[in-house]
Formats: structure tokens, sequence, C-alpha cells
């Protein structure tokens, strides 16, 4: 296998620090805020604690997440969480890939879509002919027409790709269905029309 058909992953992994990425709460927050129920959520980075899967199978909300990681660490943790606890495992899966090599054929219409971590994982080789990825433009696209009508789309404010994503977001604005509608502590809010 030559190195540009690997699989681009992350070789890091996000713990739980309020202060270095306190986006997965204030989602968990939000939600609890709105009071959304029975809920379909993709949520883009899990972190090695699975705090949104984890909130959300015990809320009482009945929500169902679906979550990526392309940390080979963080989807170890999400072994080990749900072979432990099965009320996660039934309201809980997250996968390990890579965001950019999404096949649109595989996924379901959602309710709710955080795209917390666009622009963070970005490759060189992402968009190459070879490796086959999508841009992040392409990605929130991909997202954005698997959100429903009356859906969500949530943007981290403080990501590391934020000031990539802001470049971004104006002009996703002019060409979606969506509307900005709300700022939630360190979330940006849109709701497709």
């Amino acid at each position: 296998m030559t190195a540009s058909l690997a699989m681009n992953y992350w070789t890091d992994k996000w713990d739980l620090h309020e202060d270095v990425c306190p986006c997965d709460v204030h989602f968990n927050e939000w939600v609890a805020d709105q009071g959304l129920k029975n809920k379909t959520i993709f949520h883009f980075g899990t972190g090695t604690h699975h705090v949104v899967g984890i909130e959300q199978s015990r809320n009482g909300s009945k929500n169902s997440v679906l979550a990526i990681t392309a940390s080979i660490e963080e989807y170890e943790a999400y072994i080990k969480l749900v072979s432990t606890n099965s009320a996660v495992a039934k309201s809980y899966i997250a996968y390990f890939g890579d965001i950019y090599l999404t096949n649109p054929r595989l996924l379901p219409e959602f309710d709710i879509v955080t795209m917390v971590h666009l622009c963070e994982f970005f490759f060189p080789n992402t968009a190459s002919p070879e490796y086959g990825g999508m841009t992040d433009r392409q990605v929130l696209d991909l997202f954005t027409d698997k959100t429903r009508a009356g859906g969500y789309l949530i943007f981290y404010r403080n990501s590391m790709g934020s000031e990539r994503t802001a470049e971004i977001l104006p002009v996703w604005e002019k060409e979606k269905p969506v509307e900005r509608v709300a700022d939630f502590k360190t979330l940006i809010v849109y709701k497709k029309k």
C-alpha cells in the first residue's frame, strides 16, 4: 500500500477539558435548553470522553447519535465504553473513519448535525484524485443535504479550523437553504429551511 492510499487519521485524542474543547458540553446543554427529543444526531468528532453520546443516551431525550472519529485512541475508548454499557450502545454509535471519505449513500437523514470540527482535519492529499476525499465545503454540503428541513447544523466558534470555517459559512449561507438562528455559548446554530 502506498502512502497516498493509506487513510488519513488523527494521531492525537481529545480528552474532556472544558477550557480546551467545550463544544461537546455546550452542545449537550443546547439540546437540553431547546428540549429536543427523539432526534437523530450526527456528531463530527467524539473525543475519548464521548460526552455527547453518553449524555444523549442517559438524559431521557431518546435522541440517537451517530458519530465519527479519525482518532484510533478515541475509537478504542468507544469500544471500551459500549462493551461495558449496553444502554449507551443502544443509542450511540461511533465509527472510525475519515469524514472526507464519507459515502452519502451510507448516511440516513439527521435532525441535528454538528460540524464543530469542520476545517480541522484536511490533509494536503485529501482532495487529490488518488485519495479521493472531499473538500471542507463539500463535506458541509453533504451533511447539509442530509439534514432534514427544520433541522439544525451546529458549528464551534473556537475550533482549530474556525478561521477557515468563517470563510466558508457566508458563501454556504447564500447557496443552501439555511439561516443562522442563534449563538449558544461557543456554538453557532443554523437551521435548515
